[in-house]
């Protein structure tokens, strides 16, 4: 008779949502922002001491650093998002640095684009590329167009 009766584990109580705020707050997300104004500060001498004196970690403090030196269009309402819960502190600073690369990258694409055109100039590009890629009865018509 042993085996015959199966009693289920006893399951384990999902934690509480309230416990990871504080004061309408994420808890962490506060703490590694308070870590990163620290280190930012000079007041620690590294990110594992000011992560450490916060209760936080290194790479939580490196994502808020991240999202503090943010010069994008909305850094204060994504940091408040983080604070709220809406967004992840670690996906927000990953937002936050492809916005900064995507942007430097169409700086310089607008930049090569200018020295190019400058360097060539328009009047090539049309005739040398463009004219050519309407079509012979068509370039007619805009050469014709472009002469005048």
């Amino acid at each position: 008779m042993h085996g015959l009766i199966k009693v289920s584990p006893r399951r384990r109580q999902r934690a509480s949502a309230r416990r990871h705020f504080r004061h309408g707050c994420r808890a962490a997300a506060a703490r590694a922002f308070t870590a990163a104004e620290i280190y930012l500060d000079k007041k620690a001498p590294s990110l594992a001491a000011a992560a450490m004196h916060c209760g936080s970690n290194v790479p939580y403090v490196q994502a808020a650093i991240v999202l503090i030196q943010n010069a994008t269009a909305r850094p204060q309402r994504m940091r408040q998002w983080v604070l709220e819960g809406r967004m992840p502190l670690l996906a927000a600073a990953h937002a936050a640095r492809q916005l900064a690369s995507w942007r430097c990258e169409m700086r310089q694409r607008m930049r090569w684009r200018a020295s190019f055109n400058r360097a060539v100039g328009v009047t090539e590009i049309w005739n040398d590329a463009i004219v050519p890629a309407v079509g012979e009865e068509r370039g007619k018509l805009v050469r014709a167009v472009a002469a005048e």
